[in-house]
């Protein structure tokens, strides 16, 4: 549909099960971006520019081919290897009629496949006897027919009331329940496309940032540079110590609680020391709910931040959010190893470019080198 390189894009359209769109419709194709962020719905915009007498106008607008709720899926192959860029419901559609010729536009604008999980309003619906992990994961089974695949991880401060005394209520529709449980828990909470076409992964669980790094993003260093520019800023409101209390013998005691986590190590040699701190009123809850509190409120903002931009042909690859990669290039304070914090695609004809945003706790490495 759009050629670079090695790269090929495809779009499949349907109700629900997905299929190739009317070749009509793939050459009328301009442009996409797709937004992948954390703390933030994934989200994805198709534009096509198409003229007064195509089929595009006389047959699919007008049978409500792109109605709100469908469901759109991207798929870029990369050298042989299909990589899933969008996959959920449309719930916009523009169009702007021009009096060019072959000027008309439709612009899609769709979600992730959270959105299909964020239509129906359960409050009420009860779970006796259930942690918020087994919550979120009865939730999700509704929507595995449609290639979604639950992974939930069991908040270790969490237990299940008896059923005779209390029990859980459901509280807005299925996205809005499961993101609250995670926001209790100081827990993640996202769906995103793959790991191959038509399925999907949603996840409540810790924040993970360990695992395999990502090739690194090289600046200023000639024929090896891989990226176009980057630039970087340390947010001194940003570093906030929260500070809890926990009842000994009838006294407060303050406990403060670093943002480091087993999931969660630091990223940098020398973190940024806060600059404030935050009191949580901890002191009247049971054990358990202080330190599920605690937990939550730990999950702050990393003060050191970076962006940047890079075009897909440099770099080899698509950048992933929600996962470490490596810096090199940018001098002693901001080498090393970040968190890919958001990335969005923009793609057209012959062009694939990304834009990213990177953070974490503070400057220095901790490692001697970073993958290539």
């Amino acid at each position: 549909m759009a050629p670079l390189s090695a790269v090929t894009l495809s779009l499949k359209m349907g109700p629900l099960a997905v299929r190739p769109v009317p070749a009509v419709l793939a050459q009328a194709f301009e442009s996409a971006t797709v937004t992948e962020a954390v703390g933030a719905r994934s989200g994805f915009q198709l534009s096509f520019s198409f003229s007064k007498t195509s089929p595009i106008a006389t047959d699919l607008l007008p049978s409500g081919y792109f109605e709100p709720m469908t469901r759109a899926m991207l798929v870029a192959t990369l050298r042989g290897t299909p990589v899933v860029l969008a996959d959920g419901p449309i719930r916009r559609q523009d169009m702007t009629a021009s009096t060019k010729p072959g000027e008309w536009k439709l612009t899609l604008t769709g979600e992730d496949m959270g959105g299909y999980m964020n239509i129906v309003d359960l409050t009420g619906v009860p779970f006796p006897a259930m942690p918020p992990f087994a919550q979120v994961a009865m939730m999700l089974t509704k929507y595995m027919p449609l290639g979604v695949m639950p992974v939930t991880i069991p908040d270790p401060f969490s237990s299940a009331s008896s059923p005779t005394d209390s029990y859980p209520h459901q509280q807005g529709t299925d996205y809005e329940y499961a993101e609250k449980l995670a926001k209790d828990a100081g827990y993640d909470w996202y769906v995103t496309c793959g790991p191959t076409p038509g399925m999907n992964t949603a996840y409540w669980g810790p924040p993970v940032r360990v695992g395999m790094m990502q090739p690194a993003l090289t600046i200023d260093m000639d024929q090896a540079s891989n990226i176009d520019s980057m630039s970087f800023s340390a947010d001194g409101n940003a570093a906030v110590l929260p500070i809890g209390f926990v009842k000994v013998a009838n006294f407060s005691v303050p406990v403060p609680v670093p943002d480091v986590g087993i999931l969660k190590p630091p990223l940098s040699r020398r973190p940024m020391l806060p600059n404030r701190t935050r009191m949580m009123g901890t002191d009247r809850l049971k054990l358990p709910d202080v330190l599920k509190t605690l937990l939550g409120g730990a999950g702050g903002t990393d003060p050191v931040t970076a962006t940047g931009s890079m075009d897909l042909t440099r770099y080899g690859a698509p950048l992933s959010a929600r996962k470490l990669v490596g810096v090199r290039g940018a001098g002693a304070a901001h080498d090393g190893v970040w968190f890919c914090r958001s990335v969005t695609h923009t793609l057209s004809r012959g062009s694939w470019k990304q834009a990213f945003q990177l953070s974490r706790d503070g400057f220095g490495s901790l490692v001697g080198r970073v993958a290539v």
